[in-house]
């Protein structure tokens, strides 16, 4: 199995909640905060953000105080995930506008 192969299927375990997560944290948005938005439960939010650390590899967040960090590693994933939440925006105006405009013949 080539390298490009074994990282998409590394990255299938991904879903758009965990981006959101890492996003939301990345604005220092509380664990809290983030269980209401997404509607699952504090628990899930950390089952979540272990499930990411498996998938990278790395600590992508450090618990201060009863606070959720980000790691420095954390930060850049966190980045991107922004950047691929903005994809999707993007995706869905694209879908928005299209079902807006009448057919053309």
């Amino acid at each position: 199995m080539s390298d490009a192969i074994k990282l998409l299927d590394k990255l299938r375990g991904i879903d758009i909640d965990d981006l959101i997560i890492l996003s939301l944290l990345s604005e220092n948005v509380r664990g809290s905060e983030i269980s209401k938005v997404l509607f699952l439960t504090q628990p899930a939010i950390t089952h979540r953000l272990n499930k990411c650390r498996t998938i990278f590899g790395e600590e992508i967040f450090q618990k201060i105080e009863h606070r959720r960090i980000l790691s420095p590693i954390g930060k850049k994933v966190a980045e991107k995930a922004k950047k691929a939440l903005s994809l999707f925006v993007e995706v869905e105006d694209i879908f928005s506008e299209f079902t807006k405009t009448p057919p053309q013949d």
